[in-house]
């Protein structure tokens, strides 16, 4: 039986529509009809879902939809929850969010909102222009937010190889928390990997980067290094502790298929209570990396 509802189904359409949330969508989808056709866009593997799953509670309930996706659905849209959430408990305060009107309910609350204000000439400035628009859209912001989705999608996963480093790839490490700051130092692809997953299995983190363009930027350093600025939230088990600030430098490798590798890594790891979602503008340690230039153009 498919999904029935208009409440459900737009619910459903914006938690997946979600930039960061693409590539779990076009997942859903291929394997609900067991990767017989090729699932090409958004918009089929929409219909692919409504069409061929039985319900919305098993469908939150796959293992592709995390909890930390989940939560971050919950969090942008001021949905209250307990402190001890657990996956069931987010899939019920979002179904019981969509029942009352979810989104349809958003979208005519602004709606209504602009009709009421409408801007003066003046106010048209403060409009998203087609110059920022453009700017997410850059190869190089482009490749950035890949790069960032696949390397934390496998780091949280531990499947990180060392065939994804230079062998000369550095890393930097600053793990700040109750006014105590401990600096790490690797340079060569194996110590990174070692020291990367030390500390994650350490403190048991799970990283969520903010993959918006206010939270993953590409831009190109003095030596034609690629740099990727990723900001996000860290997690335990079931509290969001804290925040990351981080820094890649990427070059192609001519004998690995020409595949970009990690150079370097600088990385910023800070103990937060109740942290709203990081964003660049706001980050003292990558501002200086964040004012080197943004190539126009396809990224050699």
């Amino acid at each position: 039986m498919p999904i029935e509802g208009e409440l459900h189904q737009k619910g459903i359409a914006d938690l997946l529509l979600q930039e960061s949330n693409s590539l779990i969508l076009l997942q859903l989808a291929k394997s609900l009809i067991k990767n017989v056709i090729d699932v090409t866009s958004n918009e089929e593997a929409l219909k692919i879902i409504f069409t061929h799953m039985s319900n919305t509670q098993a469908l939150l309930s796959k293992r592709a939809i995390t909890k930390e996706v989940l939560f971050k659905y919950v969090h942008s849209n001021q949905i209250p929850v307990t402190i001890d959430f657990t996956k069931p408990i987010l899939i019920n305060k979002i179904i019981e969010y969509w029942d009352r009107g979810g989104p349809s309910i958003r979208n005519s609350s602004q709606n209504n909102s602009v009709a009421e204000n409408k801007p003066s000439t003046n106010e048209l400035i403060s409009q998203p222009n087609t110059t920022q628009l453009e700017e997410t859209q850059l190869p190089i912001n482009l490749l950035a937010r890949k790069f960032a989705e696949w390397f934390f999608q496998n780091y949280n996963a531990n499947n990180l190889k060392v065939e994804d480093f230079w062998r000369d790839s550095r890393l930097l490490l600053r793990i700040a928390a109750n006014d105590c700051v401990n600096d790490q130092q690797c340079d060569s692809a194996d110590q990174v990997i070692e020291t990367l997953f030390g500390c994650k299995h350490q403190f048991n983190f799970f990283f969520n980067p903010n993959l918006s363009h206010d939270g993953v930027q590409g831009r190109m350093d003095v030596h034609g290094l690629v740099i990727v600025l990723v900001c996000g939230t860290l997690h335990t088990q079931d509290n969001c502790v804290g925040v990351f600030e981080t820094s890649f430098g990427l070059m192609r490798d001519p004998f690995a298929l020409n595949n970009w590798k990690i150079k370097t890594i600088q990385s910023l790891l800070r103990s937060q209570g109740a942290p709203k979602e990081p964003i660049l503008s706001e980050s003292d340690t990558l501002k200086a990396s964040l004012a080197l230039p943004a190539p126009q153009g396809d990224i050699s």
